[in-house]
């Protein structure tokens, strides 16, 4: 389960497995500490810390539970994160398998999203806490809004059907050094 593949990308932090709370926790403690040492500058590293947070809760969130006919939950609830940089930008790449029942709504939210500008992103944040409307997953949809808002940038994803009962589902986001 690896998304990059450029020769420019260098790894800083790699973690394949399962994700709880605990690893969580200190995934983030090494991604911060790994941040210091390589000199990111305090702005940035609040930046990627915060996006992080984000993108690992997320993945907990939508995979703790998951369970497909066919497939053995341990395997299913397995991820991929990296935080990875080359000479242009730091990459937060999650992957994870997804419900191809939960696919056409994933892209959905990314894609609505990323069109729009960041005064559209921000009424968008509003409309949506206004509306107060949870998921089944106990979230108001507000992860995307927050990503791009953070990043700057698109958020990149990748879905890639597995079979007609799951998908691989890629995300990526990019913050400028």
């Amino acid at each position: 389960m690896n998304v990059m593949v450029s020769q420019k990308i260098k790894t800083i932090l790699r973690h394949q497995g399962a994700i709880n709370g605990p690893i969580i926790s200190e995934l983030l403690d090494d991604l911060d500490f790994k941040c210091i040492n390589r000199d990111i500058s305090d702005v940035k590293r609040k930046k990627i810390f915060n996006l992080a947070v984000e993108m690992y809760q997320n993945l907990y969130q939508y995979t703790r539970d998951l369970s497909v006919q066919g497939y053995d939950d341990q395997d299913i609830r397995s991820v991929y994160l990296s935080f990875d940089f080359d000479d242009e930008y730091y990459y937060l790449t999650t992957e994870n398998y997804v419900s191809n029942e939960d696919v056409e709504g994933l892209i959905q939210k990314i894609d609505l999203v990323n069109k729009l500008d960041s005064s559209e992103l921000r009424a968008y944040y509003r409309e949506i806490l206004s509306n107060e409307q949870f998921s089944e997953k106990g979230g108001a949809g507000l992860g995307f809004i927050d990503m791009k808002k953070r990043s700057g940038l698109p958020l990149e994803y990748q879905i890639e059907k597995l079979d007609e009962n799951i998908s691989k589902y890629i995300l990526t986001v990019k913050v400028e050094k």
